[in-house]
């Protein structure tokens, strides 16, 4: 708000938030790989997608009530307070040991394999190559998967409202139902969470847990995507809407996860490398679904079934390209 009025402090102000954003995901998600064990690491990752969508609910609630300097005061307020809180109760600890890294499972697959068995994660920070993080197709299987599952959560975040409103007539008050399908993400994502990590200590492996889960977590959304396309009532458009952002969800015990096992010492860096490629939706969002609409006569159908193409292809590149092997 100080700098409001001077556009190139403001400027300034939005590029060093934005590179502070970018360091908060990778630092947690090389946190994660490093400190939770692999029968706790879906539930960890679940509770963090969680928080993030409630942090979202909690701020579209809000800030329509408030001034507008006083919801940057206060938002910017609690993260100066949490850093507090974190610098002063964060202790540096001993990472997971090798055998808690891996199930049961995965370790007799690796002996029977022959790879590295009971010895765990091998460290390779000393060989890892910065074009290693775009030379294997794991990696890029969880890039297209992260990116896919990005393009349908920025058409429904950004058009969400517009949709309701625009076609289907939703009033101001019917427009605050859009809340709904991010509470529910969070509640799914948990549940997801507690649930793959059930089903590793039930001697599933690792990648089969990561491949049902992220072709629950695009194919699911992308049908009902297509579900809330074809609805003409505005309860059964937020039901579809709801249930697809839900579902979603179980995308964070899926390729999000997965970064863990892929690269357990670089997790932070391949994420960021994700999260970079999964941000161009947000980018491209915005003016190609202005044009399709224009295009095709005020017609949201091939938005929507763009959309749900997407997801399908991010599926099946994931499922049939994914690893839980460390590769760096």
């Amino acid at each position: 708000p100080l700098c409001a009025n001077w556009f190139g402090a403001l400027v300034l102000c939005r590029v060093l938030l934005g590179i502070g954003e970018g360091l908060g995901l990778p630092s947690i998600f090389h946190l994660f790989a490093l400190r939770v064990p692999a029968e706790m690491r879906s539930t960890a990752f679940g509770y963090l997608v969680a928080f993030g969508s409630a942090g979202q609910t909690i701020a579209a609630l809000a800030c329509p009530h408030l001034p507008w300097q006083l919801s940057f005061y206060s938002f910017g307020c609690a993260g100066l307070l949490w850093s507090l809180v974190w610098l002063l109760l964060y202790r540096e600890a001993a990472a997971v040991p090798p055998l808690q890294q891996r199930s049961f499972q995965q370790l007799a697959e690796q002996q029977s394999a022959g790879e590295s068995g009971l010895n765990g994660f091998e460290s390779k920070a000393s060989s890892v190559r910065w074009t290693e993080f775009i030379s294997h197709w794991p990696l890029w299987a969880i890039y297209i998967a992260h990116f896919t599952m990005n393009w349908s959560n920025y058409i429904i975040m950004n058009w969400l409202p517009t949709y309701l409103s625009k076609t289907l007539g939703a009033d101001k008050n019917q427009i605050m139902f859009t809340a709904v399908p991010y509470i529910l993400n969070s509640f799914v994502g948990i549940g997801a969470g507690y649930f793959s990590d059930a089903l590793i200590r039930e001697r599933w492996t690792a990648l089969s847990v990561r491949r049902l889960m992220t072709f629950v977590g695009l194919v699911g959304p992308g049908v009902l995507i297509l579900l809330f396309a074809g609805s003409s009532s505005i309860a059964l458009a937020v039901l579809f809407i709801s249930l697809s952002m839900g579902l979603s969800a179980c995308n964070s015990s899926g390729h999000l996860a997965n970064h863990a096992e892929v690269a357990p010492g670089h997790a932070g860096i391949t994420f960021a490398v994700s999260n970079a490629l999964a941000t161009i939706p947000g980018v491209l969002c915005g003016p190609l679904t202005a044009e399709l609409v224009t295009k095709s006569g005020g017609r949201w159908f091939p938005v929507y079934i763009l959309a749900g193409l997407m997801n399908l292809v991010g599926a099946v590149v994931y499922v049939s390209q994914s690893s839980a092997t460390q590769l760096l």
